[in-house]
């Protein structure tokens, strides 16, 4: 349609419409003469170019107070909220249309010429072609709309507003396409949805551009041009009509993001490439649609471009949505990474307080067989009994590398485990540590659950939760440390609570705890609780929450 229309010729078949409050006195029909002024009658008088007519069949399409219709020289016949009149070389070249209203009121009358294609094709089947460009106009904003909610990232914001503010000003159109003129308060309204799908495909573009960071200068400009949209948002609200696109072309708001597009693509950008088509196509498109260059009319044709505006767009944010995917996927395996080496650091960590003590006792027997060579009193008595005691804390030592190795092996497959040995195995891997700081950590089990799931992925959630709480505990210096963890079940759902009795957490940022990077500690990494939460929300389908307590804080693991 749209290569169909490119050349068509203006029609040409209207000349001069005029009209008269007397019957007798003419005079050419002003929209804004008459936007005000109040009439108990009037007489439209339309002349016809019969020249253009020849050999030509167009339909007349009128939409008036066809009630108040009282005379006309041609046959109407009415179609929904149509009147239409066939028009060929044999209608009369001047027609007369005579409306009376029993009370005065605002003059309305308007018309257009269509083809008998649209006549034919598209103005029985129009509510199919505006449900379907509204239904994908609607699923574009919906869509993204719910994605800008998983991505925090204000590009799907901006363009599901657009959308948005795109469907309220195609359904104003229609709505008043059935009305002989809008009334003031809806021409405003209607003109309030089009400024603000203007706004936001310039903010939009902006976005999705980077135009702050790449292109500084031309962002002041931009920045200017969108002042330029919100203060004619001002003057609606005030004059009750846009005043911008009163001047303006509606067609320089896809202009201006086509260029942007066209320059951030020759600085390398090539995710440009495709929106710089949509706004292309919508620049070129409203253009011909405002400059009458289409012999179908203007509303069936905004109707189209819409609709495939959103789905251009929609295949472009695809392809971003996929690039946000990949990065997030990418950041995600670092911080993995990161929190293993911390888990690593801290495993380590705890194998050197559980070895120093038995290498304490290793040195005393090497130290023991020394002293005792050295008085001659070696016998074979005694070096059975230090080798002995050498074997027992060696095989300690042993035993504690291989606890610590199953702790931290990732398990390839889910298995069923209840969530109390899940809590002990980090208890047993912290306790000798905690002995060391006197921090007392007890475990209560009201009700214990069998989980289908990663049983060493919990276990070190819990020793995470455990680590921060020591941390704290040490830092503040807190006398009475002490740690209570309770397993109990609520709603057929574990809840595991793991708190302390180090003063809670200040509420200013009580909320950004399980934020990736963020840390309260000078050496922290700050992906601890943000790697728990992902393993809760990810593997258990859970959820980890924090909270004050009297003198401390309580975490809460459901799953």
């Amino acid at each position: 349609m749209f290569f169909a229309n490119l050349y068509a010729d203006k029609f040409n078949i209207i000349e001069d419409i005029s009209i008269s409050e007397n019957y007798k006195d003419f005079k050419a029909a002003s929209y804004w003469e008459y936007r005000h002024k109040i009439v108990d009658k009037f007489l439209m008088k339309v002349k016809l170019n019969k020249k253009n007519l020849k050999g030509k069949v167009f339909y007349l399409n009128i939409v008036s107070d066809d009630k108040n219709l009282v005379e006309s020289n041609i046959k109407l016949r009415k179609y929904n909220h149509l009147l239409i009149s066939k028009i060929d070389e044999n209608t009369p070249n001047i027609l007369y249309f005579k409306y009376e209203y029993k009370h005065a009121k605002r003059p309305g009358f308007r018309l257009k010429l269509i083809t008998p294609f649209e006549y034919k094709y598209l103005l029985p089947y129009e509510g199919i072609i505006y449900g379907l460009a509204y239904g994908i106009i609607f699923c574009a904003f919906l869509y993204y709309f719910i994605i800008y909610f998983s991505t925090n990232r204000r590009c799907f914001l901006y363009y599901s507003i657009m959308q948005f503010f795109v469907l309220l000003s195609l359904l104003g159109f229609v709505y008043f396409s059935y009305q002989p003129y809008p009334s003031i308060l809806g021409q405003a309204i209607v003109d309030i949805f089009e400024t603000s799908g203007f706004l936001f495909t310039v903010l939009f573009a902006k976005e999705i551009l980077n135009i702050k960071r790449k292109m500084p200068l031309i962002n002041k400009f931009i920045n200017f041009f969108i002042f330029l949209n919100i203060f004619d948002l001002v003057l609606i609200v005030i004059f009750k009509y846009s005043i911008l696109y009163e001047y303006m072309h509606f067609y320089v708001s896809f202009l201006i993001p086509a260029i942007l597009g066209i320059i951030s693509t020759l600085k390398g950008n090539k995710n440009a490439i495709i929106y710089t088509i949509g706004w292309s196509f919508m620049a070129i498109f409203v253009g011909l649609i405002q400059e009458m260059y289409f012999s179908i009319s203007g509303i069936y044709m905004i109707h189209l471009a819409a609709p495939m505006e959103s789905i251009i767009f929609s295949v472009a944010l695809a392809f971003t949505l996929k690039k946000i995917v990949k990065e997030k996927n990418e950041k995600e395996k670092m911080l993995i990474h990161k929190s293993k080496l911390a888990s690593m650091g801290e495993m380590i960590n705890n194998i050197a307080h559980q070895w120093r003590q038995p290498l304490t006792h290793l040195n005393y027997i090497n130290m023991n067989l020394q002293v005792a060579a050295q008085l001659n009193e070696l016998d074979s008595k005694y070096v059975e009994e230090k080798v002995k005691e050498s074997n027992e804390q060696i095989d300690f030592m042993s035993n504690t590398i291989n606890s610590f190795s199953n702790f931290y092996k990732t398990n390839k497959a889910k298995q069923y485990f209840l969530i109390s040995d899940g809590v002990k195995k980090a208890v047993a891997i912290m306790k000798p540590l905690l002995d060391i700081y006197k921090i007392e950590i007890s475990v209560e089990i009201i009700k214990d659950k069998k989980v289908y799931s990663y049983e060493n992925e919990y276990s070190q959630v819990i020793l995470n939760l455990i680590t921060n709480a020591k941390d704290e505990l040490i830092q503040k210096n807190i006398k009475d440390a002490k740690i209570d963890i309770c397993i109990n079940m609520k709603d057929s759902k574990s809840i595991t609570k793991v708190c302390d009795n180090a003063g809670g957490i200040n509420e200013k940022i009580i909320n950004k705890v399980f934020e990736p990077y963020f840390t309260t500690k000078d050496s922290g990494s700050g992906i601890g609780l943000y790697m728990s939460k992902t393993i809760i929300n990810s593997h258990f389908k859970g959820d980890i929450s924090v909270e004050n307590i009297p003198n401390g804080a309580c975490f809460n693991v459901v799953v």
